[in-house]
């Protein structure tokens, strides 16, 4: 199992407090620490190692201990291992004795999950130069009917940074977080669609390609592989287990069908740039929904309750949007192939 170590800088004078906080919540989270003075002799370092599971609520309870004060500082980095080893919480405790906030959660703590979804859903040079390059890929992989180039496109792809941190910020209900993966987003298909269309409207599209001519329709299965494929990202994002995303991704197919709208906007095909627009669409619609309702059925949430009872009312507005948008989508593919 992960392990964490959380590095806790508080005032010397705040030692009692702090040992009494850890060792009345040891017996349940399964933790050790110890706690170092620091230089100025003014400050200690707490260190405690704890499962990765535990760390989101050993590290609300810190947060609530010294929320008035501004001299602490909380530090989360990974462990690779620790002997002895962490002893296991008793398994034959009441669930119903402990606490809401207690329970074992199979995922990374929210402040990871935020750190990471920031990193990939900021607008950087990494990320422009990332999709212009991936987008050619694309467009190679599509003008010659090639798989294993398509796929290569979709892994280097950073399309789902965005979307999972879109997910995220309308569950936490972080307008800030949401602009910045909206914007991010936006300027991705921007950056896709200019270089698509430009090379067709300068080479043309290929007499034929497979590839090409699949990226055009939206059938049902579709939409069935885009809600799994959502979920299974969330939940492996969740996890921690980062390289799983590679083969969401390229089951998630956002790059193919955004590239071939481009192709076939240059093109001036535009029955065909429309269904494949419709197609890049249908898979946005249908990750931010599974990753809106994954993130919820983990009980991912604010920490406050008044931030907590906000973001649970935007989140459910998010769901309640996005599932409509889903079935005007089924309606339209139902009425397309009557």
């Amino acid at each position: 199992m992960p392990l964490r170590v959380i590095e806790l800088i508080t005032p010397r004078q705040d030692k009692d407090e702090v040992v009494k906080s850890l060792e009345e919540h040891r017996p349940d989270e399964g933790y050790v620490y110890w706690a170092s003075p620091l230089d100025d002799d003014t400050a200690l370092c707490f260190r405690i190692v704890l499962d990765v599971e535990e760390s989101e609520d050993v590290m609300d309870k810190l947060e609530n201990l010294f929320a008035w004060s501004e001299k602490y500082r909380m530090v989360v980095y990974e462990a690779q291992a620790t002997l002895p080893r962490l002893s296991e919480p008793p398994e034959d405790k009441p669930e119903e004795a402990a606490p809401e906030n207690g329970k074992r959660r199979n995922r990374l703590s929210r402040e990871e999950l935020y750190t990471d979804a920031l990193d990939t859903s900021l607008l950087t040079r990494n990320f422009v130069l990332l999709t212009l390059f991936s987008a050619l890929i694309a467009v190679i992989g599509l003008v010659r009917d090639s798989v294993a180039v398509i796929i290569g496109a979709m892994v280097l792809a950073p399309l789902l940074g965005p979307n999972v941190g879109l997910s995220l910020a309308t569950t936490l209900g972080d307008r800030e977080l949401a602009l910045a993966a909206s914007k991010t987003l936006a300027a991705g298909v921007a950056l896709i669609l200019a270089l698509a269309s430009a090379y067709a409207l300068v080479f043309g599209l290929p007499a034929h390609s497979a590839e090409l001519a699949s990226r055009s329709a939206t059938s049902y299965a579709d939409i069935v592989l885009a809600i799994v494929s959502g979920a299974a990202g969330i939940i492996s994002f969740t996890s921690g287990a980062p390289t799983s995303l590679v083969g969401v991704m390229v089951a998630l197919s956002l790059l193919p069908p955004l590239t071939a709208c481009g192709l076939f906007l240059g093109a001036a095909d535009l029955p065909r740039a429309a269904g494949a627009g419709l197609l890049f669409l249908t898979n946005v619609i249908c990750l931010n929904l599974a990753g809106v309702t994954t993130f919820l059925l983990q009980g991912i949430q604010p920490l406050t309750w008044w931030e907590q009872k906000r973001a649970r009312t935007a989140a459910l507005r998010s769901v309640a949007i996005w599932a409509g948008l889903l079935l005007l989508l089924l309606a339209a593919l139902y009425l397309s192939h009557r």
